[in-house]
């Protein structure tokens, strides 16, 4: 064993941090993981691999490092569980991606519908814009002759036949006492 270990940082038992020191000669770092000292004895000798084993091993070490494994697991299985839950933000995120051009919704049932804006704007000094070629021409506007919506009943109002009969209408029944 050659002389002139060095004694590593330590924390006491009370917490306290203290910096490494290096040995004499013919010494050596001595004592406990909480106490370290210089001293000629080789029995006492704490070898350096057992110093870095005692840093390893500190109870605040172990307790660092177990809740930061507890920590992480806990936000990865709430952001799991909140992909999968339907009621969590993240759910409805994922199932139901909003567009750029959607908006609020505003029912407009009490206004007539809109007529479809015209693909570019027209002048109407212009006239009638020519066919163009490869495109049959189409009519713009309904015929003016009137088309029967309902092809079982006659169009218009009904006609009255004065000598038709009456409208059948059933008796009332008499009530008692009345």
């Amino acid at each position: 064993v050659a002389g002139g270990e060095d004694c590593l940082w330590y924390v006491d038992r009370n917490g306290s941090w203290h910096p490494g020191f290096d040995c004499d000669f013919f010494t050596f770092c001595c004592g406990t993981c909480h106490q370290r000292y210089c001293c000629r004895d080789p029995l006492r000798l704490l070898t350096e691999r057992q110093q870095r084993h005692c840093l390893a091993f500190s109870p605040k070490t172990i307790a660092g490092i177990a809740s930061a494994v507890v920590l992480f697991i806990a936000i990865v299985t709430t952001i799991v569980c909140c992909f999968m839950c339907s009621c969590c933000y993240l759910y409805q995120r994922r199932r139901h991606p909003p567009t750029p051009l959607q908006g609020p919704e505003i029912p407009l049932s009490s206004y007539p519908p809109a007529a479809p804006p015209a693909p570019f704007p027209m002048d109407p000094k212009a006239g009638p814009t020519p066919p163009q070629p490869g495109f049959a021409p189409m009519a713009m506007y309904p015929s003016p002759s009137p088309a029967a919506q309902y092809p079982m009943y006659p169009s218009g109002p009904p006609v009255y036949n004065p000598t038709a009969p009456p409208p059948y209408i059933p008796a009332q029944p008499s009530y008692p006492g009345a």
